[in-house]
């Protein structure tokens, strides 16, 4: 939103204050004292961190932009192969013409090995020969698996990213950050994807030879035992046309899930750039949002069960957290946590926080199973102003500060695009707080959107 007026707001106004928090206890929440995400002078394209257990998104930059994928390719080429390919020790052989350049597994024409062994040569070592002969051992053919490769990311949610090669040297592989969670996200629950994505080294026998094999990740966070990082899953991308990229999955330590977030960080310039952007990211992360130690360590993730007598309690096991649900008969939507539902006042919860999360149509009787808490609030630091007034807003330790006029909104180094449009309704939820100045001190800051 560009040129907004603001006008110097009268404080004499009694406003109701909405109950605390309501989601202090269950998601992630904004520390009034971080600051805003930099890096040490090294500079990426795009940038993405997602809370795993409520999908919230903590910081991102470009994360719409459509970025050369490179070798990141391969996770959503693994995800199509496993769809149709199940014979996990089966024997298949690669072939000349696998090869394609770049990063390869060193073997002559021929050499026989296992379906998983091909699977580990893709995703844990990145080798483009590997990643084209599953695609050949589909049976689908290479534009047939490249455009099952399309419709698996379609299925998954992506609308921009687009698929060319299954290896990922070819630059028409493209993706966005945001999008890349959402394929990540898939990968890493699959564990035949996520244990070579999270094996820092394979052996493995050429069956036909008895030559042993040894391939090491690419991954170099997963590497090293003492940089204070459990990783769960990564994949890493180079061309010269991409720079470095990467997405992966990490915790503070192996039985720490409550705060275990997905990253993604695209166009370093450097490998050294992109793994300390990385791990500057989770570090940031960690340092600027708070998870109450009340919750779980492990927050379970219910498996789909098999079709019952009663369709309505089948659905609301696989409601998982973080999941948006509304019923057909009204508007209202939910955000489901701990089998508690949340109501998304206005679509500008939508909007600031789940952008690219999809709205599960349920029945009135699962929906109302599901016990209803407090309602969704704002995260302090964004800013908001109602349809009907010209007035901004600040949002600080749960309180809105009216901002006195625009030469103190651009002081304070805000930008104009980043203000959400909301209800009055809404807003009359908070107490109004304390103007801010061009000289007030403010202890939190807009997230990268």
């Amino acid at each position: 939103m560009k040129n907004v007026q603001i006008f110097f707001v009268i404080t004499g106004l009694f406003l109701f204050l909405l109950p605390e928090t309501a989601f202090a206890d269950t998601i992630p929440s904004r520390l009034t004292t971080a600051h805003d995400f930099t890096t040490h002078d090294q500079e990426y394209e795009a940038a993405i961190v997602m809370d795993v257990n409520t999908h919230k998104i903590l910081f991102e930059k470009n994360a719409d932009e459509l970025w050369t994928a490179a070798s990141i390719t391969k996770l959503i080429g693994a995800l199509t192969f496993i769809d149709r390919q199940s014979a996990w020790d089966a024997v298949v052989s690669i072939k000349e013409q696998d090869e394609v350049g770049g990063g390869r597994l060193r073997v002559d024409d021929g050499a026989t090995m296992t379906i998983q062994d091909l699977m580990y040569s893709s995703i844990t070592g990145s080798a483009n020969n590997a990643a084209t002969a599953l695609a050949r051992l589909s049976g689908l053919g290479m534009q047939g698996f490249v455009q099952a490769m399309n419709q698996k990311a379609k299925s998954l949610g992506c609308t921009k990213s687009i698929f060319t090669d299954p290896s990922g040297m070819d630059v028409g592989n493209t993706i966005t950050a945001r999008e890349l969670l959402k394929i990540a996200s898939a990968a890493y629950a699959d564990e035949r994807i996520q244990k070579p994505a999270s094996t820092s080294s394979y052996t493995f026998k050429i069956l036909n030879t008895g030559e042993a094999k040894t391939i090491k990740n690419t991954n170099e966070l997963l590497l090293d035992p003492d940089n204070g990082l459990y990783v769960t899953g990564g994949k890493t991308g180079f061309l010269y046309e991409s720079r470095n990229n990467f997405v992966y999955k990490v915790r503070k330590s192996k039985d720490d899930a409550q705060s275990e977030l997905l990253i993604v960080v695209l166009g370093a310039y450097t490998r050294f750039d992109l793994f300390d952007i990385a791990h500057q990211l989770a570090d940031w992360s960690w340092a600027s949002y708070t998870w109450d130690s009340s919750l779980a360590s492990n927050l379970p993730t219910p498996t789909p069960t098999k079709p019952t007598e009663d369709p309505d309690t089948t659905l609301k096991s696989v409601i998982i957290n973080g999941t948006l649900i509304k019923t057909s008969d009204s508007p209202a939507v939910w955000y489901v946590y701990n089998q508690k539902k949340y109501v998304l006042l206005d679509g500008v919860f939508l909007d600031a926080y789940f952008p690219t999360t999809p709205i599960i149509t349920v029945t009135k009787t699962v929906a109302e199973s599901l016990a209803d808490d407090r309602p969704y609030t704002f995260d302090d630091g964004i800013l908001l102003k109602s349809k009907s007034s010209p007035v901004v807003y600040y949002m600080n330790n749960g309180y809105l500060r009216p901002i006195v006029s625009a030469s103190a909104f651009e002081r304070q180094g805000f930008d104009w695009d980043d203000i959400y449009i909301t209800s009055q309704f809404v807003l009359d939820g908070y107490k109004i707080g304390s103007l801010v100045t061009a000289d007030s001190s403010l202890n939190t800051q807009l997230t990268i959107r």
